[in-house]
């Protein structure tokens, strides 16, 4: 007989039995796992841990299995299960694809040397959102060019110069114009003989003459590069430039006066054609006599910049330093001035009515006793002044930048009537003004009418980012250790603790935390600035985080930094290229973007790296949410996130654009970049 028992008790019934023909084969009904025949899995994760998809659209998820030694195994067999199907699904290769807005936990088992392992991620299906469809200019800017020379002709109109042949004209007190000259060198000096008869001059030898309107180019018979001009009248016009250079117009001729020097001069005035003045680098300053060019005695050699006077008695010189020299017609001596920094351009009324400009928005007046430091509230570096029959001075400087002052010294009235420098950051948050920030110490403030306007802020250095806490604590920071804070009214310097760079802050919690060059990191609760250990030295340009105890910084080289709350360590990320910006929709999805359209995520375990559609330097980054996430850089460049694939969209620029910022009570956001530009969008 045949017996169809398990194993054993066949075995044991046909000893009892004493039976031969029973058979020992028979089939357990539940059979063991196959053996192990392959490496065996020690450990399982899915990359990405965290996905956040759009209805419809898929991901593909992939396993990393690793053996007892840290080696990855390959095509190892995995189950793929959604605890949610109705929201995600998931097919036998991990392919996930979402359905409707909810959440699913996808896991995926293999079999492991000590039997089963699963790892697991989190899909969320959002709401589709739409792209951005409509973008307003919500300031244009005029020029970003940078004025280094300046002119009035007496009668209503005035005109600025500068690099890459900008030059910009106003008249009878109307809008400023773009004068189109046609050329790229930059212009260095302006002066007219009359509203109709103007020359300007700058480098390659550049020299235009023309009526206001149109220019044409005129040969003097040198190539210097010449940095100002200047004249008695129609027909007595002096060059100076590189190399010692004077070149004389005498109505019908240009003529070359001897220096005997070979450094540059970068200025020129006198009373008369048989008194002049000239000064430049190594404290150079000469004296013309009518015939001959002789050097005098300098209190230093430290570079001049600017000769003005109001007779052979009594003129200035300005330089490097705070540096001002006076001449009382015998020996020249140094002056007491208000501050240590770079003075380019000098210019005034009277002996007791007298203006220098230089970096940093120093603007000084000496009123034939003193000198002192005026307010102008503007920090650009000024280059250039134009004095005003109606009694006002126009400055110039930098990025477009014209200030009028109207009255005297210290108690006149100041108003910016130009500036278009880069802005580099912005910041609005509920119940508050939105702000823009940038170079020069400017602030730029969003009216509810949607203008932007320049707000009043103590002169400081350049901004480069901006963060608060609430309508009444805001706090811009950037360059040689600069802090402002808004308190809901006005803005003050608050003390820092550093001179270094100051490139970005986030703020949340109560809590600041301040990136910036060679690793410095700054911390507040509210009141005061404390340095933190970051344990590197790479230059940190973006923060962001979601609670105080967790903060992400990135910079240059690759370098991704987290705070827990205690201290700072580095993160692993896959790339050395500069990383400029980083923003998050939660702890398990941060974006990073940086240099030559790098984009990276992190989905709460590890960063990787997102295929990006540009190979532009990206500059800014933020979102309305996980599939929703916009970067922004270079040449007009804007790429949108879906939670699976960058796209560029369409933007009505072509600049650089730094950031990105919600505008507070809409759904529509602001970008702010390159010539004061400030576009604002809506879906």
């Amino acid at each position: 007989m045949r017996c169809r028992f398990s194993r054993f008790a066949t075995l044991s019934l046909c000893l009892i039995l004493g039976l031969s023909a029973c058979d020992s084969t028979a089939v357990d009904p539940t059979p063991e796992s196959p053996p192990i025949t392959g490496p065996r899995v020690a450990s399982l994760q899915i990359a990405p841990a965290s996905v956040y998809l759009l209805p419809g659209r898929e991901r593909s998820l992939a396993v990393d299995a690793r053996d007892s030694l840290g080696q990855p195994i390959a095509d190892p067999v995995v189950t793929w299960r959604s605890d949610a199907p109705a929201v995600t699904s998931v097919d036998v290769t991990g392919r996930v694809r979402a359905i409707a807005p909810g959440s699913a936990r996808i896991t995926a088992t293999v079999t492991g040397r000590s039997g089963l392992l699963t790892a697991q991620a989190m899909v969320t299906v959002t709401s589709s959102t739409p792209d951005i469809a409509t973008w307003r200019t919500a300031r244009a800017g005029l020029s970003d060019v940078t004025f280094l020379g300046a002119w009035d002709d007496g009668v209503g109109t005035a005109y600025v110069g500068g690099q890459d042949g900008g030059l910009l004209r106003q008249r009878d007190g109307g809008a400023w114009e773009v004068i189109p000259l046609g050329v790229t060198e930059t212009i260095v000096g302006i002066w007219g003989a009359s509203p109709s008869d103007i020359w300007l001059v700058g480098t390659n030898g550049l020299v235009l003459r023309g009526d206001g309107a149109t220019f044409r180019r005129v040969d003097v018979g040198v190539s210097s590069t010449f940095l100002e001009v200047w004249g008695l009248g129609p027909d007595e016009v002096y060059l100076v430039g590189d190399r010692g250079t004077i070149v004389r117009w005498n109505g019908s001729r240009f003529d070359i006066q001897p220096t005997g020097l070979t450094d540059e001069l970068w200025g020129i005035w006198g009373p008369n054609s048989s008194t002049l003045f000239a000064v430049g680098n190594n404290g150079a300053i000469l004296r013309f006599d009518g015939v001959n060019w002789r050097r005098l005695n300098s209190p230093d050699a430290t570079p001049y910049f600017d000769v003005w006077g109001t007779s052979a008695g009594n003129v200035f010189a300005v330089g490097v330093d705070g540096v001002i020299v006076r001449f009382d017609g015998v020996q020249w001596t140094r002056m007491t001035t208000p501050d240590r920094v770079n003075l380019f351009g000098i210019r005034g009324r009277a002996f007791n009515d007298v203006y220098a400009v230089g970096n940093n928005g120093a603007a000084w007046h000496f009123d034939g006793t003193t000198w002192r430091a005026m307010d102008i509230a503007n920090g650009q570096n000024l280059r250039a002044i134009a004095v005003r029959p109606n009694g006002s001075v126009r400055l110039a400087g930098w990025y477009g930048t014209v200030v009028s002052v109207r009255g005297v010294g210290v108690a006149a009235t100041i108003a910016v009537d130009l500036t278009d420098p880069p802005l580099i950051a912005a910041f609005g948050t509920s119940g508050s003004p939105m702000f823009a920030v940038g170079f020069g110490s400017s602030v730029f403030r969003r009216s509810t009418a949607g203008s932007w306007q320049l707000e009043r802020v103590p002169a400081t250095y350049d901004l480069y980012g901006i963060s608060g806490s609430g309508p009444t604590d805001i706090v811009a920071v950037g360059d040689t250790g600069a802090i402002l804070r808004f308190d809901g009214t006005t803005w003050r310097r608050d003390v820092s603790p550093t001179r270094g760079v100051l490139r970005a802050i986030w703020s949340g919690g109560g809590q600041y935390f301040v990136v910036g060059e060679r690793g410095l990191v700054l911390r507040s609760s509210g009141t005061g600035w404390t340095p933190l250990s970051s344990g590197t030295q790479r230059f940190l340009r973006a923060v962001w985080g979601t609670d105080p105890a967790n903060v992400f910084a990135v910079g240059d080289s690759g370098t991704v930094l987290r705070f827990d709350g205690g201290r700072w360590q580095p993160m692993a990320a896959p790339t050395t290229s500069r990383l400029r910006a980083i923003w998050g929709s939660g702890p398990t999805d941060v974006f990073a973007v940086g240099d030559s359209g790098t984009a990276l995520r992190y989905d709460g375990a590890t960063w990787a790296s997102l295929p990006s559609p540009t190979t532009r330097d990206l500059r800014a980054v933020w979102g309305r949410g996980p599939t929703e996430v916009y970067a922004a850089g270079d040449s007009g460049t804007v790429v949108r996130y879906d939670g699976n694939t960058w796209r560029p969209i369409a933007a009505p620029w072509r600049s650089i654009m730094y950031a990105f910022a919600p505008i507070p009570g809409t759904n529509a956001l602001a970008i702010v970049g390159q010539g004061g530009r400030i576009f604002e969008g809506v879906p």
